[in-house]
């Protein structure tokens, strides 16, 4: 299932993006494309920052342990919120269904998962930290 859904997404953005995407020519476009860009690439450097905190904590002994540092200070799974912000960033660059629903995707594929680790980490770790988050920072 996992391959069929990421073959028919990347069919729909690829085909949104080479045959009916059309790039404005009004500053809007422009302003538009920049913001989800940046957007996109905050979100790609928060995923991989949280990935390398993540694997450098795997390599230590093998035991489960607290992430810190970078996002993990405010959500239990910085990764996660790393790769919602990146595809709303390609929402707002596309400004197109495929690219909104692929975001809504995200957000209903890796929400509950985060809130899945979030409760877990809260039961094997007692001194976790109260103050964290699941996956939306201050939020949720």
């Amino acid at each position: 299932m996992g391959f069929g859904f990421n073959l028919l997404n990347a069919y729909l953005q690829s085909r949104w993006v080479s045959h009916y995407y059309v790039a404005e020519n009004d500053w809007w476009f422009g302003v538009r494309f920049v913001i989800g860009l940046v957007i996109f690439l905050s979100g790609m450097i928060v995923n991989v920052r949280s990935d390398l905190i993540l694997v450098k904590l795997k390599g230590e002994d093998g035991g489960y342990k607290i992430p810190r540092g970078g996002w993990f200070e405010s959500v239990s799974c910085a990764n996660y919120f790393g790769e919602i912000v990146e595809w709303l960033g390609w929402a707002v660059m596309t400004w197109s269904w495929v690219g909104f629903a692929f975001f809504i995707y995200t957000c209903a594929n890796l929400v509950p998962r985060a809130r899945a680790n979030h409760i877990w980490y809260r039961d094997k770790f007692k001194e976790y930290p109260t103050s964290r988050k699941a996956v939306i920072p201050f939020l949720y």
